[in-house]
């Protein structure tokens, strides 16, 4: 009894910490609140006889993210970026590092022209090649040059970008000096709960995710790209403040069983 109530308590214990991280980052962009998953622990037997194993209570295997999409919020910033659909964004590696994927579409440009995330990681896409068709042979990163010269020869800086439902870019220069950009490249999973998140709404595969396909908005499942819209947690704060006071309920119910099994305990044993 001693066991599984202590193991109820632990169990408890770790999803009031689930629970409570999906509310803290109740208004975090894109954010994937998460569920716990449990499983009943038996103890080893000598025989096979299921009659012959006991109950030891239940314990937390793991969490496992929920990727419903949650509700687009406008911005009217050009580089503020929804899926709508199931891609994610790629973002290009360091060197010797495996790529992430997000669904946080707040982009910005560095001093280089260089299409980042909010921590500075390179978003990628497909270029055009020397005749202005995409190269889709792989996916790098996104460059945007703050000026170019324009069919006069003068330097015009760089005054509006547009993003597509496409994903295509078109940017302009001066007053209406316009340039193609090429077009952010998206990915998509056989099962995206199964990816593994590493911090910051940024993603790596695993076995049970399976590898990332790469592809484009507009075609398939991997959805389409709102600009001017960021999109907002799924975490339905009301639903979680629920679940938080029903489990909360259970723990103190189990820390107040587990005192008596205590309290029994030491009367027996002093008697």
């Amino acid at each position: 009894m001693f066991t599984i109530t202590r193991n109820g308590l632990d169990a408890i214990s770790k999803e009031l910490g689930v629970i409570s991280n999906n509310i803290a980052n109740a208004g975090t962009i894109a954010f994937k609140k998460s569920r716990s998953q449990f499983v009943d622990v038996y103890s080893k037997a000598l025989s096979d006889n299921p009659r012959t194993k006991k109950g030891l209570g239940a314990l937390m295997q793991g969490t496992q993210k929920i990727m419903q999409q949650g509700s687009p919020v406008m911005t009217d910033g050009a580089l503020d970026l929804t899926i709508s659909g199931r891609g994610f964004f790629i973002l290009s590696p360091k060197i010797g590092a495996d790529p992430k994927f997000t669904r946080d579409g707040s982009f910005s440009l560095d001093a280089s022209g260089n299409l980042i995330t909010t921590d500075g990681f390179n978003v990628a896409g497909y270029k055009l090649n020397e005749f202005g068709e995409l190269d889709r042979t792989s996916a790098l990163p996104i460059n945007i040059p703050l000026s170019v010269q324009n069919a006069e020869g003068r330097n015009v800086s760089l005054t509006s970008i547009n993003i597509d439902k496409a994903g295509n870019i078109e940017t302009t220069y001066g007053l209406n000096f316009i340039v193609k950009r090429g077009k952010i490249a998206l990915a998509k999973f056989n099962n995206e709960t199964q990816l593994k998140s590493v911090g910051a709404n940024k993603y790596i595969v695993t076995d049970k995710s399976g590898g990332q396909k790469i592809g484009e908005a507009m075609i398939g499942s991997f959805g389409e790209i709102l600009s001017g819209s960021l999109e907002s947690s799924n975490t339905n704060i009301v639903n979680e403040l629920v679940s938080l006071l029903r489990t909360q309920h259970a723990y103190n119910g189990n820390a107040r069983m587990l005192q008596t099994n205590v309290d029994v305990t030491r009367r027996l044993m002093d008697s």
